[in-house]
This record gives structure tokens, sequence and C-alpha cells, in this order.
């Protein structure tokens, strides 16, 4: 064991706790996640709708004009 793996006390170092200590601060807190998550199912939905428009409107509507040549 490295003499560098103790902690202050001579016991052994809490990686784990260490690794939190440091990241926790880095992560953003659950309102901004959330939010991020409902702004990203948004805009998803969005060009989804655009993309369903564009497929009905480019594929469906000159399908609908098949059987009457005369309109």
């Amino acid at each position: 064991m490295n003499p560098d793996d103790r902690a202050a006390d001579g016991g052994p170092l809490d990686w784990d706790a260490a690794f939190e200590a440091l990241v926790a601060p880095l992560r953003p807190s659950r309102r901004r996640w959330v939010a991020r998550t409902l702004w990203h199912l948004v805009v998803a939905l969005v060009f989804m709708s655009v993309a369903c428009w564009a497929v009905i409107r480019l594929v469906a509507e000159p399908l609908g004009e098949l059987g009457r040549p005369w309109m």
C-alpha cells in the first residue's frame, strides 16, 4: 500500500467519498436537470411534428389525387 493512500488519522482513504466530494459540485441541480430534459423533449417533439407534416405534405397529399386526374 502506498503511504499516500492513508487518511490524516492513519486509516485507509475512502476513494469513493473523495471522488464524490470533488464531482458533486460539478453536477447540475435536479431542477436544472429536469428543465433541460423537458426542453430536449419539447425540441424533439417539434422536430418530429415538422417531419411528419413534411411527409404528409410531400407523400400523402399527392396520393389523394391519383384516382381523380380531372381535379
